[in-house]
């Protein structure tokens, strides 16, 4: 039942749409200010050592991507809909159903790696400043990096009294995320001529990520990084995986349009058939003793 909670969020914020009363700059605000950097926070602060590998080889690739998509892309939105995917909203909850702790440990890592790049990255493309780092040092994301940092040594403190706070915020995200994205989707109209021009983009993407994890998976197995080895069939799940909704959310905020929405909602629907077949793979793999 967890993997259809996404698309619930996502048809309550279709509904939603289709009324009078318009929330979804300030669930945009909320989420950009609030929310996302108190998971951010949460987890840095209380899972850094075991989640640190993911955490930084994610950064390092999506930052790479977004930075060498400058130069394919014209467009921000596009560069941003190619290297930032829905990692967490979408993601942590298949994951979490079809592998268990270890895959949710590590989606959530990647989540907060992507997440600090996406948002403060992102906000600077989508903005129009230029990449300074003195500018990207005051996005909420960073921001809230180096507060988790700062409360490592106080990690059992922050796990024992700010748990239910982070429970809180981590479905805020999920919850508020999805639903900005079926407000504007119920604003935007879709065509069977837009799932085709995402698909070839889906293609491309996946094959690109499937390049880094198996990279990811050959560095690791050198250095000795049993999550990350021991668990290959989670990190080719992420190949799999469309657009990040927090997109749209950047967009409201900074931008004011919503021009993201086709291109996430025709990739969401394209990934749920992919994520299914590969479920049925996995499983079926399973039962044939080919994965653990």
């Amino acid at each position: 039942m967890t993997i259809f909670f996404p698309l619930i969020y996502l048809f309550a914020g279709w509904l939603l749409g289709k009324t009078a009363w318009d929330c979804k700059t300030a669930a945009s605000w909320i989420l950009t200010r609030i929310a996302i950097p108190i998971v951010i926070i949460f987890n840095i602060s209380t899972r850094f050592h075991s989640m640190s590998t993911i955490i930084i080889a994610t950064a390092i690739c999506m930052m790479v991507l977004l930075l060498a998509g400058r130069y394919v892309f014209a467009d921000p939105i596009k560069n941003l809909c190619f290297s930032y995917l829905n990692i967490g909203w979408l993601g942590l909850p298949v994951a979490s159903v079809l592998f268990g702790n270890d895959a949710a440990t590590i989606i959530i890592a990647a989540y907060v790696g992507s997440s600090i790049v996406g948002n403060s990255l992102g906000a600077g493309m989508l903005s129009g400043e230029s990449f300074n780092p003195i500018t990207l040092m005051r996005t909420p994301p960073v921001i809230a990096l180096m507060i988790g940092a700062a409360l490592i040594p106080l990690s059992d403190s922050v796990a024992i009294h700010f748990d239910s706070l982070y429970q809180i915020a981590k479905f805020m995200m999920s919850f508020l995320g999805m639903a900005v994205l079926g407000i504007w989707l119920s604003k935007t109209t879709i065509s069977m001529r837009d799932f085709r021009l995402e698909l070839r983009p889906f293609i491309t993407r996946s094959i690109v990520f499937a390049v880094l994890v198996s990279l990811l998976l050959l560095i690791a197995n050198q250095f000795n990084a049993p999550l990350i080895t021991q668990n290959p069939a989670t990190l080719y799940l992420l190949c799999l995986l469309p657009p990040a909704a927090n997109i749209i959310v950047l967009e409201t905020h900074y931008l004011g349009t919503g021009n993201s929405a086709r291109a996430i909602s025709c990739g969401t629907c394209i990934s749920i058939v992919a994520i299914a077949l590969y479920s049925g793979a996995v499983l079926g793999g399973r039962a044939m003793g080919i994965w653990g």
